[in-house]
């Protein structure tokens, strides 16, 4: 998800408290802080990568069940070094070097109904990512396969998903070679497939739902460095013309864009053309307060970009969709979009907005 880091500073207190679950210390190799050179490569790249201070894999996908209902769903799964982080003046990678998480997401856009669930380890205990293959685990949430099919899967006591996706277009390789600069001479290694196919089943309120929809994938990795950011605003949006568009906001303490934001168009063949955020409005046409931390987010937009003669309307399918868990507060939302050059589905990610408190953590090996 380009610049996203997942709220570097938040996923601090996850971070901690997944330490008392430490059990041994997994061996790394020494971190790279180097800016990129070697270009990306897959399916090796889908892979983990030890060497890399933040790494996730990241799923969002609009969903229609055979019972008539339409879904949307975010399954995002993250590998963490802490080599740089510290706690009260001491190293957390002495007590926890290497940390997983992982977001769960179901939304049941008739009802309204948004569940939410998270779960957090430290490198053994159940979690890993493999660095010869596209395997993470963390209990039973897992992630994995290759550039032709994956398949994830990941459940609560009251919901979970069981899916496989299968890339409709070519990998899109971000920046140059799936290396993106990052301002402050930071850069790290970014790819998506912007289109996938799925099918599986959904459960929910005790009921396996079979489902059927188009999903978006995220693989972000390397060193993301302490940017001056207070957050961003990330859209993934899917027309129904088979063209997708990315677009990220990186918004910076003095109330400026990052310069380094961007659009992204990728066409029906899969060729992707970015251009500066400058031209590019982003307009939002109204706010929602959030009961559960009172945060005021964006909700509805109006996108413009002239140079490829677009102009969309992107609107929440349902207004709550903020996940929230630990010191982790964020709005990630199934959208539909209205307008030119066509219709279609989005996903919309808005990091910064709450501040939220602590709220425990669940160990995905315990029922």
């Amino acid at each position: 998800m380009s610049e996203i880091t997942k709220g570097r500073k938040t996923l601090m207190a996850a971070l901690l408290t997944a330490a008392v679950f430490a059990c041994g210390r997994p061996v790394l190799a020494p971190l790279d802080l180097n800016y990129p050179a070697k270009p990306m490569e897959l399916p090796r790249d889908l892979a983990a990568h030890k060497w890399a201070q933040m790494e996730w894999w990241y799923y969002t996908g609009h969903l229609q069940g055979a019972d008539g209902k339409s879904y949307g769903f975010e399954l995002s799964f993250f590998q963490h070094r802490t080599d740089l982080d510290r706690y009260q003046g001491m190293r957390m990678d002495r007590a926890v070097p290497l940390v997983y998480m992982a977001h769960l997401a179901l939304v049941d856009e008739g009802s309204g109904k948004y569940l939410r669930q998270g779960v957090a380890l430290p490198a053994g205990k159940g979690a890993y990512a493999s660095e010869d293959k596209y395997q993470v685990v963390l209990g039973k949430w897992s992630a994995g396969g290759d550039e032709r099919v994956q398949h994830i899967s990941a459940a609560s006591q009251k919901f979970g998903v069981d899916l496989e996706l299968k890339p409709v277009k070519p990998a899109a390789l971000h920046g140059q070679n799936g290396i993106v600069p990052k301002g402050e001479g930071l850069a790290n290694y970014y790819m998506s497939y912007p289109r996938m196919e799925i099918k599986g089943t959904i459960v929910l309120a005790g009921a396996k739902i079979p489902v059927q929809g188009i999903g978006w994938f995220d693989h972000e990795y390397g060193y993301m460095g302490v940017t001056p950011d207070v957050g961003w605003d990330w859209f993934s949006i899917q027309l129904d013309d088979n063209t997708e568009y990315m677009i990220y906001i990186i918004r910076r303490p003095d109330g400026k864009m990052e310069p380094l934001s961007r659009a992204c168009r990728i066409d029906p063949t899969g060729k992707e053309d970015c251009l500066p955020i400058s031209e590019v409005k982003v307009i939002p046409l109204g706010l929602w307060l959030s009961p559960h931390t009172n945060a005021a987010y964006p909700s509805g937009w109006r996108i413009l970009v002239p140079a490829w003669q677009v102009d969309l309307v992107v609107a929440p399918k349902v207004a709550d969709q903020e996940f929230v868990f630990m010191d982790l507060g964020y709005w990630e939302g199934s959208c539909k979009v209205l307008g030119k050059p066509a219709n279609g589905l989005a996903y919309v990610e808005l990091v910064g907005y709450s501040k939220s408190k602590m709220m425990g953590i669940i160990d995905p090996n315990k029922k």
